[in-house]
């Protein structure tokens, strides 16, 4: 049970406008997009899996500049009927499952994002841990 692969589909990046002063950073939590069954080879045998399509977005004002992640989970559960039958029903994942999806896509896209900023010349979306001299910040 899990995730069996995490891929990226697409990735969007734009730097904005030149502009100083404060920049604001924002991440929306990833969202789930849509979730179908397909079939995939493991071990040489087909197996059905839940493919999960998400979406994470991170937006710098007042520069307009953002970071947009779009991609796809492979998920394997014993529970996986449900789940589906759920999400085709109501476009909502178990609280347990998605939980735990969630946190899985944005670790993930936490780490590409810190280097899409990175190239772009903008701040990490996330605070980063910095050290410093000892007695001082604590």
């Amino acid at each position: 049970m899990g995730v069996l692969s995490f891929r990226i589909k697409k990735i969007e990046g734009d730097v904005g406008e030149r502009r100083t002063g404060e920049l604001k950073v924002s991440s929306s939590p990833p969202r789930i997009k849509n979730v179908i069954e397909r079939e995939v080879g493991l071990a040489g045998n087909k197996t059905k899996v839940l493919a999960i399509d998400f979406e994470c977005k991170t937006k710098y004002e007042p520069i307009n500049a953002k970071i947009n992640i779009y991609g796809e989970v492979l998920y394997t559960d014993e529970r996986q009927k449900e789940i589906l039958k759920k999400w085709e029903k109501e476009k909502k994942i178990d609280e347990k499952v998605g939980l735990y999806l969630l946190n899985y896509i944005f670790k993930r896209y936490a780490v590409q994002c810190i280097k899409i900023a990175d190239d772009l010349q903008l701040p990490a979306p996330v605070k980063l841990p910095e050290f410093v001299k000892k007695g001082e910040g604590q």
